[in-house]
């Protein structure tokens, strides 16, 4: 036997082991549909005599059901058979009672259906074999039931790893509808290509093949065409003779016509995110056409299905609005450690343990050995969002395959962030962005707006739930200098255009060895480009007349570039030499256009972004973020570095998709930037002569 020595992490790594193994039972405990036991909603432990299933541990809804009631009062399919035809002068059997038992629960029980009446071809080859669901199935089932038991729509984008039979429990559990609980319910498969499409169909007519006969009361169940589509099929005997009321349309994204004009009650996507568009074409409008004829009503589904590709589409954008919960649909997602195929056995326990032992002695390594390894960091957070041993040791033997960590978490997804696989490269590490996120992001202690009196020229807060302008920090009354720096990042006003964002930050910390720079306050949305340029003259007279930095591109525009804001009423031209009469603590730059120059322009007001000062942006922001010398409060900040990337043209920018953008945190890289050319905040111990912000009377009505 091999040799065992104690280390300071074995008693951690006899946890680890313990709380691995009831992770294991999740996975491969009892869960025997059917019997019922160990399923989940199962509750209802019976006991029926003479009945095929003796022991039987049922849901609510079968269990409720009054012939099953019945039958369970009476003890016995014998005393219950002879009980109903005395009281009834007929003369059923005891088989025919099993039967309608049997029926009576496929139609109210899924996994039951599925294990009894329903046969596939494993992956590995072979005879057709019941349909056992793995870990992953029964996850989505649960939520599936919980819809249609709550009777309201079934609405689902199921964001998935590979290799699970993610759609092939979709289609079965609309073929279960269909077959079982709902006639007159049309349904659509469409898939990216044809061939999927053929596939998914051949698997519902596999189904239909070996269903047993007896349930409704014919031979084999085969497809025949409904009115003489090639797409459209309704279930019928060997016969031609139709026994179900229900149309079945298979079709591809790349020939959907076929599905227009149908009363569709239910609709399955498969890898929309693979979806391409084209002219005249795109994974929206098929997705919309279909819905379009779907009711709201309870047992209605529709279920979006695909593996990640790339942060943008329309499958990337329907997911994180389901996320969010501003759509109708549930966002699910199954990670790579909820399927049975991704996992590896270890040798014995000894080598288990060891691994164990190492996985958390190097929890905090964040050194990617090899660009077919993961960081010791990464391994551990594997286990922390639920993986068992045994799913990372088959991670790290598969990632051995991929040259990039992006590919693999496209192929086993973690994570719902990780696994949408981008084009170009993420700027920030996504360990450090939730590191950060985790240490400062609070709750903003004011929520509303920002106003001056126009009779005093007073400023004041106006509270407001909805407001945009939020508030982590009131400025001190210590009579200071370079204490606050005011950011303006200039936006777009129409709802599909960027926001503007308006940044503040305190550097008083900076004054001290380790002192960090600070975001206080912050406000972000639309807004017309000249009033946006005032309310930050507001904000910056609030904190101290701080200094304010305008990035100054859209600014800057010339009368030709600048005509369609003018057109707006945007009036942009002059807007800072305005604001420059009424606000003096601006943020200045060398002027380097040779026109200024000759002119006797020597500088010019706020901060130009150009492929220079960019790179320099981000090359300071890299240091300033990982080092942890500055501390943002908001949310927003670390979402959008986590999708800030470089692209292959080596520019900069937010991965495109709906709701992408990078203007937070571009006040923020410029703001870490300016500060450091700023001198160091310090007390004011004489007067200077500077106006505060309650003795400054212009408004906006003074311009």
């Amino acid at each position: 036997m091999a040799r065992y020595t104690i280390s300071e992490y074995t008693e951690e790594a006899k946890l680890m082991l313990a709380e691995n193994e009831e992770r294991l039972k999740k996975i491969f405990g009892t869960h025997d549909q059917y019997t019922g036991k160990g399923m989940e909603g199962h509750t209802h432990k019976v006991r029926i005599e003479g009945y095929p299933i003796r022991e039987q541990w049922l849901t609510e809804e079968v269990y409720r059901n009054p012939l099953y009631q019945a039958v369970i009062k009476s003890g016995s399919i014998e005393a219950y058979t002879q009980a109903f035809n005395e009281e009834n002068n007929t003369s059923i059997t005891e088989e025919d009672l099993i039967d309608r038992l049997y029926i009576t629960r496929c139609s109210r029980d899924p996994s039951f259906a599925f294990y009894t009446a329903f046969k596939i071809k494993p992956k590995e080859g072979g005879d057709m074999i019941p349909f056992r669901l793995n870990y992953a199935q029964r996850h989505l089932l649960v939520i599936l039931e919980k819809m249609r038991i709550a009777q309201v729509p079934i609405r689902v984008i199921l964001l998935k790893a590979r290799q699970w039979g993610g759609s092939t429990f979709v289609q079965l559990y609309m073929a279960w509808v269909q077959l079982f609980v709902k006639e007159g319910w049309y349904s659509v498969v469409i898939a990216q290509t044809k061939d999927t499409a053929k596939r998914i169909k051949a698997m519902y007519k596999k189904v239909l093949d070996n269903i047993p006969g007896f349930i409704f009361d014919t031979g084999k169940l085969q497809f025949v065409p409904y009115e003489h589509s090639a797409s459209d099929s309704i279930i019928a005997d060997q016969r031609g003779n139709k026994i179900r009321d229900n149309v079945i349309t298979v079709a591809s994204y790349e020939n959907f016509e076929s599905t227009r004009g149908m009363d569709y009650a239910m609709a399955h996507f498969s890898e929309v995110a693979y979806w391409k568009t084209t002219d005249g074409k795109s994974a929206e409008q098929v997705v919309t056409n279909i819905d379009s004829n779907i009711l709201e009503k309870p047992l209605t589904i529709e279920v979006s299905e695909s593996t990640a590709n790339g942060m943008s589409g329309y499958f990337y954008d329907e997911y994180q609005l389901a996320k969010k919960g501003t759509s109708s649909r549930k966002a699910v997602f199954i990670p790579f450690f909820y399927i049975e195929n991704d996992m590896l056995s270890f040798s014995n326990k000894v080598e288990k343990l060891k691994f164990a032992e190492r996985l958390i002695a190097e929890k905090n390594n964040t050194v990617e050995p090899d660009e077919n390894s993961e960081s010791g960091q990464y391994l551990y957070s594997l286990w922390t969002k639920g993986a068992t041993l045994e799913h990372i040791l088959w991670y790290i033997n598969k990632r051995k395959s991929f040259h990039d960590h992006a590919s693999m978490a496209s192929e086993a997804p973690s994570d719902d962030e990780e696994c949408f696989k981008f084009s170009g490269n993420r700027v920030f590490n996504i360990y450090i962005i939730d590191c950060r996120r985790k240490q400062y992001q609070k709750t903003p202690i004011f929520t509303g707006d920002i106003a001056q009196s126009e009779k005093t020229g007073k400023i004041c807060l106006v509270p407001d739930k909805n407001g945009l302008f939020r508030i982590w920090k009131h400025p001190d009354k210590s009579n200071t200098s370079n204490q606050y720096l005011v950011i303006v990042d200039v936006g777009g006003r129409s709802k599909n255009s960027d926001p503007s964002c308006i940044t503040v930050m305190n550097r008083w910390p900076l004054r001290f060895k380790g002192g960090k720079l600070e975001v206080v306050a912050r406000w972000h949305g639309h807004i017309r480009y000249d009033f946006l340029a005032y309310k930050a003259v507001k904000i910056a007279r609030y904190y101290k007349n701080a200094k304010l930095v305008f990035e100054s591109n859209t600014y800057d525009k010339k009368k030709a570039e600048a005509s369609e804001f003018i057109e707006q009423g945007d009036h942009i031209r002059g807007i800072l030499s305005k604001i420059k009469d009424i606000y003096s603590n601006l943020y200045m730059r060398t002027a380097t256009d040779p026109e200024d120059i000759q002119n006797g322009v020597y500088t010019k007001i706020g901060f130009h972004t150009n492929p220079k000062t960019k790179q320099d942006m981000v090359d300071n922001f890299i240091v300033v973020f990982e080092d942890d010398r500055i501390i943002d409060p908001d949310e927003r900040l670390y979402k959008e570095a986590a999708i800030y990337e470089q692209r292959p043209d080596g520019s900069y920018g937010n991965i495109q998709g709906r709701g992408n953008h990078d203007d937070i945190l571009m006040t923020d890289m410029i703001g870490a930037l300016v500060s450091d050319e700023m001198p160091k905040p310090s007390l004011v111990r004489k007067s200077t002569g500077n106006i505060s912000f309650d003795d400054y009377t212009k408004n906006e009505s003074s311009f």
